[in-house]
């Protein structure tokens, strides 16, 4: 019998890692551009980048999380021609979808850069990241089938292998004089280079051209049935993740933009505690909602609410203590003033983690369209709140109704879940982690006052003494339970 929790805590495990190292990769970036560019070009390059990816739910229409899915549901049947016919139908619809995007948005450049970013520039700069739109179609394809065949590794590199390329990308393009330029050429020239690395290795994993393409028009019409209510999902999480940055560029001025577009990736760095998991529970959920295996699921789903707040607090805190020093240090003094609106984010963070969580899960067993509308309610807020916080508040005003969405989301896709299983939410663990939380936060603050250190080493002594804290307290009121713990340990360490 396959071990489904050994699968997840493998698979998460090797996720994280790799998760980690994209993570660090990509922070680099945001150090080497708030280092190299001032406020107002980051903020430019950041404004336009953003209103790229937003539109880029039109491209996709949901088609990625549907050809994950289809592919692992094939594979478990052996419908091999069907797998290459799911790829083909996925890049052939996206290919559709992306001219028309991409052509619409090159019309609009010269008018969107006079009336919108008020920046001849950014005409250029739209024009050039029309590339990387139709580029990445065959990018993210390729993750499709990885994560359906659940090559972990392999997909979880492709992002750091990604980001590590940008970065020095990059650094070259910033040498050579090309200034705010930099990023657009790198985002340009990134996939040509992944896909020399990736297809060699892909094709180990799916010999594309030993299958043939069946039903062509049948499988589309498949995808896109269960796409369809994933499409409206996307355009929420852009709505959240997005529209902050176009109303404060409407609002505001570009080096507030570019503060934000440093401080709002900062937080969301630490999604990746959620990202993680759900890489790995998006394929064990569809197959064992289809064996009808409630028991594991409503297991999983408890062992995951259980842990995953728990390791996540400690560095989410430290940061949050910290804040002023970290943005003083990687980015500049000219980047201070973001360091309350990284401290609601950071909040947030933790909200979206277990968000990110139950989507997956409700994606799984396939309920999109549950995700869909939990996620356009948590965008009406966002659009309603950024309104009326952000003309006023600024960056903090974006930072505060970002996190209300999170949170909105979160308690909306908890109550769902129990629709379909039977879980219990740990209520009292999560009741005890705040009172950790608030021993760690204490501790923290009292070891960096009684220390005249260097900063750093009163972070790194701080974070230690108060980790400590925090474990000592979680066992006390029982949210952490050593035994279970060292069980999945050893578990995932088994052969």
């Amino acid at each position: 019998m396959t071990s489904y929790t050994k699968i997840a805590i493998r698979g998460t495990a090797i996720t994280l890692v790799m998760h980690t190292f994209a993570t660090v990769a990509a922070y680099l970036t945001r150090i080497v551009l708030a280092r190299s560019l001032t406020t107002t070009e980051v903020g430019l390059f950041y404004a336009v980048f953003n209103l790229i990816i937003f539109f880029l739910f039109f491209r996709s229409l949901g088609l990625n999380e549907a050809l994950a899915k289809y592919i692992a549901e094939f594979r478990a049947q052996e419908k091999f021609d069907e797998i290459k016919t799911a790829l083909v139908s996925s890049v052939s619809l996206q290919l559709v979808s992306s001219i028309i995007l991409s052509g619409t948005l090159f019309l609009l450049a010269d008018m969107l850069a006079e009336k919108y970013f008020k920046s001849a520039e950014a005409a250029l700069f739209l024009k050039l990241l029309l590339i990387y739109v139709i580029l990445s179609i065959f990018f993210i394809s390729m993750k499709g089938l990885l994560q359906g065949y659940k090559k972990m590794f392999l997909l979880s590199s492709t992002e750091f292998v990604k980001n590590v390329i940008v970065l020095v990308l990059i650094i070259i393009f910033i040498a050579l004089g090309y200034g705010a330029l930099s990023p657009v050429l790198a985002y340009v020239f990134v996939f040509p280079i992944i896909f020399a690395i990736y297809i060699p290795l892909s094709w180990r994993v799916f010999h594309f051209a030993q299958y043939k393409i069946v039903e062509h028009n049948k499988m589309a019409k498949k995808l896109l049935l269960f796409a369809t209510p994933v499409f409206a999902t996307g355009m929420g999480n852009k709505i959240i993740g997005y529209l902050d940055t176009f109303v404060l560029t409407y609002y505001r001025d570009l080096s507030e933009v570019g503060i934000y577009n440093i401080m709002l990736p900062s937080a969301l760095i630490f999604m990746f505690f959620g990202s993680a998991v759900a890489a790995i529970l998006f394929p064990l959920s569809s197959e064992l909602w289809a064996k009808k295996d409630t028991k594991r699921l409503s297991e999983g789903l408890r062992l995951l609410y259980r842990y995953t707040f728990f390791f996540a607090i400690p560095f989410l805190f430290i940061i949050i203590i910290f804040s002023e020093i970290f943005v003083t240090f990687f980015f500049g003094n000219e980047y201070v003033e973001g360091a309350i609106a990284l401290q609601i984010l950071l909040v947030g963070v933790l909200f979206t983690v277990i968000g990110t969580i139950n989507y997956t899960f409700l994606s799984g067993i396939g309920q999109p369209k549950a995700v869909a509308r939990i996620t356009l309610w948590a965008a009406i807020l966002n659009l309603i709140l950024n309104i009326i916080l952000i003309p006023k508040y600024g960056m903090n005003g974006a930072a505060i109704t970002t996190s209300a969405s999170y949170l909105l989301a979160l308690i909306a896709s908890t109550i769902k879940i129990k629709d379909y299983i039977d879980v219990r939410l740990p209520i009292k663990e999560w009741a005890g982690l705040i009172v950790a939380t608030f021993s760690f936060t204490v501790v923290a603050i009292m070891i960096s006052k009684a220390l005249l250190l260097n900063p750093w080493l009163e972070i790194i002594l701080s974070f230690t003494v108060a980790t400590i804290a925090y474990f000592i307290v979680s066992y006390m009121l029982k949210i952490i339970d050593l035994k279970e713990l060292k069980y999945y340990i050893m578990l995932a360490l088994k052969k």
